[in-house]
């Protein structure tokens, strides 16, 4: 006896769909190394998986290129392509009430730019009258450029400031500073000088001052 033939389910067939549409992300491995994903649209009557959808990207070339893939259950937005919904591609991403942006742009300004993992590690563009770029990890770790200094911090009490507008260099050990090299040249074409809290050691084979 003849089995009947599988019925194509509405994806299978090339559903048609008309102009964008909104989707949750439901695969983001890719296995062929292209960056596309699966989504499901909670608007339509097939539950099933889309087929993969290739990511827009400011810049995409040969293992080069700009790489954000969304999260699973991250909300885009879905165009197809001649409206056939075998050939999605994924648009950009959507913030909501449930997933909302890291920033407010509360006092209506609009000088940040950001980009936050779901980590929580952060690069900051500050457009504000200083003018900042902030790198952070999750663990307060930063490097901070702004118009008047370069700033290097971890969260162990360490730094390395230097002041453009003062012309000064200041790095601060919580413990203990060290230098180490084969030659090392300190030069001062004025004054220098050398203070210790309780006692300063000069150790050497010799010893040559003037």
């Amino acid at each position: 006896m003849l089995q009947p033939f599988p019925r194509e389910t509405t994806l299978e067939a090339g559903g048609n769909a008309k102009g964008v549409a909104v989707a949750i992300v439901t695969d983001n491995r890719d296995d062929s190394g292209q960056g596309r994903i699966k989504v499901r649209f909670p608007w339509y009557e097939d539950p099933e998986s889309s087929h993969w959808a290739r990511v827009v990207t400011p810049m995409a070339g040969a293992r080069r290129g700009i790489y954000f893939i969304p999260e699973i259950d991250d909300e885009v937005l879905v165009a197809f392509e001649r409206g056939d919904m075998r050939f999605p591609y994924i648009v950009g991403g959507l913030w909501s009430g449930r997933d909302p942006a890291p920033q407010t742009n509360a006092d209506g300004k609009n000088d940040i730019r950001m980009i936050e993992t779901r980590k929580g590690h952060k690069v900051t563009f500050n457009d504000g009258s200083k003018g900042l770029i902030r790198v952070e990890l999750n663990d307060g770790k930063s490097f901070e450029i702004t118009d008047d200094h370069i700033e290097i911090k971890d969260t162990g009490g360490n730094s390395v400031t230097m002041d453009s507008r003062g012309g000064k260099i200041t790095v601060v050990a919580a413990t203990k500073l060290e230098l180490q090299a084969p030659q090392v040249e300190v030069a001062a074409s004025a004054t220098m000088k050398l203070s210790a809290g309780t006692m300063l050691t000069i150790e050497s084979a010799m010893v040559k001052i003037n």
